[in-house]
């Protein structure tokens, strides 16, 4: 069995080890604020935990979910889920029944008198005057509205707005539209584009395109054939092709 001192008054009390701290409390007469009954769904039964931190089991998720994990600076725990293991210095200052029960009157206290009056009843005079302030408003709504009707057909002077209505909307410029001669133009563009198309075709193709097809691969080549020793002395002179020149200095370094 431990003890636990409570804070303002110093009393000591008995602690038994299986019940929460909320459960203790209440057994020994003090007033503890619980709104959830000890299932850890509101946070009104906080305590300070001022001695013996370590005597008391770790917060578990419920708690930390409400809480958060701040223990370690606040040392505040909720009383229903802390079981004690040790001796302890609680501080309940925080739950004073007297001020409670103030708070709770004012707040029902609109409530009573609601039901002790009753609804409340306008008499005759105040419809009256609801009633011709909504007809004065109804009827500046109408005379506004009169205001837009067929203003065009206004004197402009009148007007102190200036209005988007009353206006022709401006017409199109189609004189510099023929169709005829688009027509001749495409039909220009069009020929001009086929024989484009026509001279690309009969144009030489490249190295590159000719290596492509494969039908003219065999009868292209980027070397010119191998002319034999016969064909080359039935060459004249100036077909032969030149000689090197003997007389030519030669640049390189002789082998010893």
């Amino acid at each position: 069995m431990y003890t636990a001192t409570l804070m303002p008054s110093g009393e000591k009390i008995v602690i038994n080890e299986k019940k929460s701290l909320l459960e203790n409390l209440k057994d020994n007469g003090h007033y503890i604020k619980s709104s959830c009954g000890g299932h850890a769904t509101c946070t009104d039964c906080i305590v300070k935990i001022v001695t013996g931190e370590d005597n008391v089991n770790p917060p578990e998720f419920n708690e930390l979910q409400l809480m958060g994990n701040v223990f370690h600076i606040t040392k505040e725990r909720l009383s229903c889920q802390t079981f004690v293991t040790g001796d302890i210095t609680v501080d309940i200052s925080a739950h004073d029944k007297a001020e409670d029960e103030r708070r709770l009157k004012n707040k029902t206290a609109a409530f009573s008198n609601t039901k002790k009056n009753g609804p409340r009843v306008r008499k005759r005079e105040e419809v009256e005057e609801i009633l011709k302030e909504r007809q004065d408003r109804y009827e500046q709504k109408q005379e506004d509205g009169q205001k837009w009707y067929k203003h065009w057909e206004k004197d402009s002077e009148q007007r102190s707005k200036r209005y988007g209505g009353g206006k022709r909307p401006r017409e199109f410029r189609t004189d510099h539209i023929d169709h005829e001669r688009d027509a001749k133009e495409r039909e220009q563009k069009k020929l001009e584009r086929e024989r484009r198309e026509k001279l690309a075709k009969v144009s030489p193709r490249s190295f590159n395109d000719s290596l492509k097809d494969k039908s003219n691969k065999e009868n292209f080549s980027s070397r010119p054939a191998k002319k034999s020793k016969e064909e080359i002395a039935e060459m004249t002179s100036t077909e032969r092709p030149l000689k090197s020149n003997p007389e030519r200095k030669s640049f390189r370094k002789k082998k010893d």
